[in-house]
């Protein structure tokens, strides 16, 4: 099934490659196109949820609100999958310098499809991991089995290196104005008791999808609240302002 993509107000080109397998986009208020997958892919529903929708507007609100964002904005992308949220924050913030974190193959051909020519962008085709040194493999899909909903495990024979915050941390110049997470259940090993979370005390505004299949949101809340985070909702996402490092623009 296609895509009536000549629906949308955001979209003002667009057109089939790869015997109407890919979409190319030209998007309003976007210099660079856009590419997704066709049916049975969820690409569509995540240019939907994160461009249309602009699901991770709150997350940029809360960075100018209550920082300063007059330097490089940093932000770490964790789940990218094809770049599209990445590409939201590069087109809300122009001075930004993201790193784009995608361990699924297929999705991260795609995110490099989607980013490319913007150097703003650090594609890094690796799962976020509670300790250094592991690999991982792709497993399972979550919920509705489709390509935004892949879920990567550890194993010593795995194929994708893991990376901490601690080491994107020393990457991205020492603290993250925006962290976002979206790693289908994974977040689990990120927040365990066991795992450290001092990656908090350098993070301005974390922006996280919980995953409640494991049970985990209460734990998480009680380690940002420790932590100096003020919490909303917004439909599935998590927003944790780190009320420590508030300046109000001053």
């Amino acid at each position: 099934m296609l895509y009536d993509v000549s629906r949308s107000s955001f979209i003002r080109r667009a057109k089939q490659e790869e015997n109407k397998k890919i979409y190319w986009l030209e998007l309003k208020k976007y210099l660079n196109p856009i590419f997704i997958r066709n049916r049975p892919s969820s690409d569509y529903d995540v240019l939907r949820q994160v461009i249309f929708e602009g699901e991770y507007e709150m997350a940029c609100s809360a960075l100018e609100l209550n920082f300063k964002t007059f330097e490089t904005v940093r932000i770490v992308d964790a789940g990218a999958n094809i770049g599209l949220t990445s590409r939201f924050f590069t087109a809300r913030f122009p001075n930004s310098l993201i790193y784009a974190l995608e361990p699924e193959p297929e999705n991260f051909k795609m995110l490099l499809k989607n980013i490319s020519g913007l150097d703003t962008i650090k594609p890094l085709q690796n799962a976020l991991s509670a300790e250094r040194g592991k690999r991982f493999a792709i497993g399972k899909s979550m919920r509705d089995g489709a390509d935004w909903a892949r879920t990567t495990q550890e194993s010593a024979n795995g194929t994708i290196m893991g990376i901490t915050l601690e080491e994107l941390l020393t990457e991205n110049g020492g603290f993250f104005d925006i962290l976002k997470i979206d790693i289908e259940g994974a977040e689990r090993f990120i927040f365990d008791n066991q795992a450290s979370q001092d990656f908090l005390d350098k993070t301005r505004v974390l922006v996280i999808e919980i995953h409640d299949e494991f049970n985990i949101r209460t734990s998480i809340y009680q380690i940002l609240r420790k932590r100096g985070f003020s919490i909303l909702e917004q439909g599935e996402l998590t927003l944790g302002i780190n009320t420590k490092l508030m300046n109000f623009g001053s």
